[in-house]
């Protein structure tokens, strides 16, 4: 099902057969670095990664979606909206996203992060949308300051290990709703 889409992209729900177009980006070590425990994920888990997002949809309404490049329909990455420790349903979300190295550097990351605050607001009713990001990815730092997003705080997560907590602005010029 399309969720949305942008200028350039096609957002839809993630399906059974993208489980090896999945794996293609959460199997590269250099795109996972900076996701969850920075190591990249098995088929096995990638499967199941696939199966929770389904329910997702089902049970939330959102989940990680996969994101599909307009002119070739090329699989390039995901980005959703995610329950996660620091953002607790049923009114907030964490916004996660990343495409395959080919596709770095053209704007895309922003195009679809943005997209993906404006449905999650909008379609979703989401309240609060938050981001986790690594201090030493400073693209998408920069990403999430593109698209209104500000550093809020830095809390230990369940490892104990230090985690920067980015949320939207609240100025009218970077508010999605």
């Amino acid at each position: 099902m399309v969720i949305f889409e942008t200028e350039r992209l096609l957002v839809r729900h993630l399906q059974v057969d993208d489980v090896d177009n999945l794996y293609t980006v959460i199997s590269d070590a250099e795109l996972m670095r900076y996701m969850g425990d920075g190591q990249p994920l098995s088929r096995e888990l990638t499967a199941k990664w696939v199966e929770v997002s389904i329910n997702n949809y089902a049970t939330k309404g959102y989940g990680c979606s996969a994101v599909i490049d307009k002119h070739d329909e090329a699989f390039i990455g995901f980005c959703g909206l995610v329950r996660s420790e620091f953002a607790e349903p049923p009114d907030a979300a964490e916004l996660i996203y990343a495409l395959r190295k080919p596709y770095w550097g053209q704007g895309l990351a922003t195009e679809v992060a943005g997209a993906m605050l404006k449905y999650g607001k909008q379609s979703c009713h989401l309240k609060r949308i938050i981001a986790t990001i690594d201090p030493s990815n400073t693209a998408s730092i920069q990403v999430a300051s593109k698209i209104g997003f500000h550093h809020m705080t830095t809390v230990s997560d369940s490892d104990g290990l230090p985690t920067p907590i980015y949320e939207l602005s609240e100025s009218p010029d970077n508010n999605c709703s």
